[in-house]
């Protein structure tokens, strides 16, 4: 399968794409600072199928550079926006850097490529949220940019899923993860979140389009 993944440099979108290559998907990954990533190069080197994409997503022809990285790939069956940030203040330049990141860059990414995911057989369109993105489940509060930015993602997700009816869809939580983001406290391992999220993935069918699910499947309030 062809798949596409962005911020795949580190933490679980890394995860993810290694998780795809082994699986013997053709992996399409966006980074910004490949450079940064001695891994990426590795990957590079072991995997023919690994095409890596340096792009800012950020970038105001973000949408056009895309495609062009994209013109030889007719197709995509999954993308994952995994790409987001955690900014853990609360002033206006947070809050627009968080909503930007997470929740206004996934929905370019998808409506850019929903005519290469048309044409796949079985598509499927994951974006990475967070259950700090559910209204119901909020009981410490804080975090206000992070959690308004992230239930605004899994609006966006709802509704692609209701105006493309042939797309499957999903939001996830990849549970409290060991990542830079998530600090050596975290209770879980990449690995272990990641194998957690293709299993999701694999096993995501049409009626169960545009749910909201942790990486063990578990069914999450909005």
């Amino acid at each position: 399968m062809n798949v596409f993944i962005t911020g795949i440099s580190k933490g679980i979108g890394l995860a993810l794409t290694t998780e795809a290559l082994n699986k013997g998907h053709r992996v399409f990954g966006v980074a910004r600072n490949p450079e940064s990533s001695p891994e990426l190069s590795s990957l590079i080197k072991s995997y023919p199928d690994f095409h890596l994409i340096n792009l800012d997503l950020l970038d105001p022809k973000a949408e056009e550079k895309l495609l062009m990285e994209l013109k030889e790939c007719s197709s995509l069956d999954i993308v994952i926006n995994n790409a987001g940030i955690y900014e853990k203040g609360s002033s206006r330049e947070e809050f627009l850097k968080s909503f930007e990141v997470n929740s206004f860059t996934p929905f370019l990414v998808s409506h850019t490529l929903l005519p290469k995911l048309k044409m796949s057989k079985n598509p499927k369109l994951i974006h990475i949220s967070s259950i700090m993105g559910s209204i119901e489940e909020t009981s410490s509060g804080g975090a206000y940019a992070y959690r308004a930015s992230k239930a605004a993602l899994n609006m966006i997700n709802k509704s692609l899923t209701v105006e493309n009816k042939w797309l499957t869809t999903a939001v996830l939580h990849p549970g409290w993860v060991q990542t830079r983001m998530g600090g050596e406290s975290a209770p879980l391992e990449i690995k272990e979140s990641s194998s957690g999220l293709w299993k999701v993935i694999e096993g995501l069918s049409p009626e169960k389009s545009g749910s909201f699910l942790d990486y063990q499947g578990a069914k999450l309030p909005w």
